[in-house]
Formats: C-alpha cells, structure tokens, sequence
C-alpha cells in the first residue's frame, strides 16, 4: 500500500475541489483559506475545551491562528504527507469511536485539519469556470 497514492486520491477526490471552488467564489488564496481552516480548528477547540487548562491554551492558539491568518494571509504555508495522514488516522478512529459509543465531539475539528493541510497543498487556482458567463457582459466596461 502506497500512502503517496492514498494521499493524492483523498486529497484530489475529497478535499481539493471544495477548496478550489471556495477558493473561486470568495477570491482569496489557497494560502488564506487553509490559515482560515487553522483559525477554524482553532475556535472549535476553544468551543469543546473542558478544563480552564484546556481553555487557556485553546485561547492562546485561537489568537496564534488569529494573528496568523490576518499577518500571514497570503504568504505561502506548507503541509506534510505524514501530517496529513495522521490527521485522516485520527478522523478515522474518531469515526469508529463516534460509531462505538455515540461521541462525536472533536470529529470536525479532524476534517478541519484536513481541509487547511490540502488546501496548503494546492499550488494554483484554476480561473472560475467560463461558461458561467456566456451571455452576460460581465466582463464590459462600465460608462
């Protein structure tokens, strides 16, 4: 079993053609939308935290992500192979817990995490598809 493979069809199947078309409608860089996902993880473990420790450092990442996403928005972020499917192996044996005993709080946070790693994968966005705009004069100057 080939995880390179693994990982290339999971991302190109699952995660990479969300990204690609929030990527599209909102006009913001892949770079910006995965520190978005970060900041997302972020406020959902902030959300679920239990402890006042919990919510001490969930808080101190909120910010991180927080500062990171707005400072950093554009600059281009890197993901790792063996990251990303330690990630998809936790979301897996979240899944198995959730079906096990009915406890699926933390499960998005894993898919999150997914979403900003490919999202930092992709290299360039594809222009929005054309024919959306046969037929309109979007593109006419204004006057």
């Amino acid at each position: 079993m080939d995880l390179t493979k693994i990982d290339l069809w999971i991302g190109k199947t699952l995660f990479i053609p969300p990204v690609i078309k929030l990527c599209q409608i909102t006009r913001q860089t892949q770079y910006a939308v995965s520190r978005l996902f970060w900041f997302f993880v972020a406020l959902d473990q902030l959300r679920i935290a239990e402890t006042l420790g919990g919510k001490i450092f969930a808080g101190l990442f909120c910010l991180m992500m927080m500062l990171s996403a707005s400072l950093r928005a554009d600059l281009p972020a890197f993901s790792m192979m063996w990251f990303r499917m330690m990630s998809l192996a936790f979301l897996a044996f979240d899944v198995a817990h959730g079906l096990h005993a009915g406890h699926w709080k933390g499960v998005e946070i894993w898919v999150l995490v997914l979403f900003a790693e490919y999202a930092a994968t992709i290299r360039t966005i594809p222009p929005a598809d054309a024919a959306r705009k046969v037929g309109k004069k979007a593109d006419a100057p204004l006057g």
